[in-house]
C-alpha cells in the first residue's frame, strides 16, 4: 500500500513540476510592450492568480525570499496608489 502511495506521490510531483514549466513558458508569451514581460509583472500575475509565493519561486526559478521581497514591494506600491486616490 505504501509503495503504491509513494509511486502516486512521485507522479504527482513530476506533474506539478511540468505544470510549473508550462506556466512559466506561458507567462513569457503574454504580449506586452517590448520584448518580454518583466519579472515583477510575472510575479504580480502569478500572485493575482492565487499562487503561493513558494510556488511562484519554483515556477520562476528564484528564491522564496526574493519573491516575498518583490511581493512586499508590489503591495506597498498598490497601497500608496490607493492612498493617493482617497
Amino acid at each position: 500500500m505504501d509503495n503504491k502511495e509513494d509511486l502516486i506521490n512521485k507522479h504527482l510531483l513530476e506533474l506539478n513540476k511540468r505544470l510549473g514549466v508550462m506556466i512559466s513558458l506561458l507567462l513569457r508569451m503574454v504580449p506586452r510592450e517590448g520584448p518580454s514581460i518583466s519579472l515583477k509583472e510575472q510575479i504580480r500575475i502569478l500572485d493575482s492568480l492565487g499562487i503561493r509565493p513558494r510556488d511562484i519561486a519554483d515556477i520562476l526559478g528564484r528564491t522564496a525570499t526574493h519573491i516575498n521581497k518583490e511581493l512586499a514591494g508590489l503591495r506597498k506600491k498598490e497601497s500608496k496608489k490607493y492612498e493617493q486616490e482617497e
